[in-house]
């Protein structure tokens, strides 16, 4: 009896030191890595948020992050609108059903998508990195890849990459839904009127803010674009992500400094201050005329 109490304690005490093994299963150096469906999330103001809903990232079949589709292909090249998003960040030539192929998981395949978009690195190095017998997890492939990166900047790089996957499945999943802020945004007929100016050619205003939650982010987003040059859709994809305004512009234009990136940042935000004290100046002007 005393024997199998032994044996007992033994067994339970090896359980209990093999857990956190179990769960570190995934991840890569340090904390730069993490998995697509449980990573935390960068907040808007660079801070770091806590991870999504279950409910907001169903898993397929396979049950592995978004999954794989009964036929084993991934359930990216399936979907036409998804394809659609991430086609353009693909490499010319290369397909998505290409590009996804030897992906075992819908997330990390997107992420990785967006990595190589993100930091220019040619994705066929990044996805032979992350496929194959000898793969390594995102944060990994990127330091192999961009050596030049610090381990803060690689876990940057994967959070962001990772909060741009969680957008576009989430924006994919609520297709065909009006976007309330930027409906918002056009029945404000004087302050459309003078954020049209800002826009890039062929690109409507309800294009334009679909995706932001924050009325002075956007507007600021268009006043840096055309300040600094930048092109409006890479300011937006990183900051509907999570990216702040100041990260973003220092990601896009890295020969600017830290003051510079403020100084821009902050002309930005007066702007955008302007732009909703003077349309709304106006609308009162326009309401008191129609009173009398």
């Amino acid at each position: 009896m005393r024997r199998r109490c032994i044996w007992i304690s033994s067994v339970m005490a090896a359980a209990l030191a093999a857990a956190p093994l179990w769960a570190q299963r995934g991840l890569g150096v340090g904390n730069a890595t993490g998995s697509v469906n449980g990573a935390a999330r960068g907040g808007v103001n660079g801070t770091i948020s806590q991870p999504p809903a279950q409910a907001n990232n169903p898993k397929g079949p396979s049950g592995r992050g978004l999954g794989q589709s009964v036929d084993g292909t991934l359930n990216v090249t399936q979907n036409a609108e998804l394809s659609s998003r991430l086609q353009p960040l693909l490499p010319n030539g290369t397909s998505v059903a290409n590009a996804a192929a030897g992906f075992e998981d819908q997330g990390e395949f997107i992420s990785a998508v967006h990595v190589a978009h993100n930091l220019n690195i040619p994705f066929d190095q990044l996805k032979t990195q992350m496929t194959g017998k000898n793969s390594v997890p995102l944060g990994k492939a990127i330091k192999n890849l961009r050596p030049d990166l610090d381990g803060k900047e690689v876990k940057n790089n994967v959070t962001l990459a990772e909060r741009q996957t969680e957008r576009d499945t989430q924006q994919v999943q609520s297709s065909g839904k009006q976007d309330r802020f930027a409906a918002r945004i056009a029945s404000d007929t004087k302050l459309a009127a003078r954020l049209t100016a800002l826009l890039p050619p062929g690109m409507t205003l309800g294009s334009a803010a679909a995706g932001f939650k924050n009325e002075g982010q956007f507007i600021a987003a268009l006043h840096v674009a055309k300040n600094l040059n930048v092109p409006f859709i890479e300011l937006k994809d990183r900051m509907t992500a999570g990216q702040s305004l100041g990260a973003a512009i220092h990601a896009l234009k890295p020969d600017l400094d830290a003051k510079e990136v403020e100084s821009s940042t902050a002309t930005a935000d007066e702007q955008s201050k302007d732009d909703r004290i003077e349309a709304s100046a106006s609308a009162s002007a326009s309401a008191d005329v129609k009173s009398k």
